[in-house]
């Protein structure tokens, strides 16, 4: 299976999806280069797996969303990008966390896509 197709499917609560929908939009905030559309593709997949009405109220069920390996690439050097911008913020602590966990969740279905 190529590294390209979305040929995993983790799944997610809706809270989750939107953690990864903020690194997306930080890195597009940031111009980080999206010349192959992953970035759009990733975050329309996030949000179609749940209805306006689910996003508005954050309360769904979990999800499965596809990804593929590059996806999971492409979060973590997010999740790292976040954390260097963060260092000399008072909550840097929390967002370290939380990228923790979230590469941690990504390592699960992708196992040492952490140390990319």
């Amino acid at each position: 299976m190529s590294d390209e197709s979305p040929g995993e499917t983790m799944t997610l609560p809706i809270e989750g999806a939107a953690a990864l929908r903020q690194i997306l939009g930080i890195l597009s905030d940031h111009e980080i280069e999206d010349s192959d559309g992953r970035l759009d593709a990733l975050d329309r997949r996030l949000s179609l797996a749940w209805n306006g009405e689910e996003w508005e109220t954050m309360s769904a069920t979990e999800r499965g969303i596809p990804m593929s390996r590059l996806d999971a690439e492409l979060l973590v050097r997010g999740l790292r990008f976040t954390e260097m911008m963060s260092t000399h913020l008072p909550f840097f602590d929390q967002v370290c966390a939380v990228s923790d966990w979230i590469v941690g969740e990504l390592d699960v279905t992708f196992p040492g896509v952490s140390e990319t």
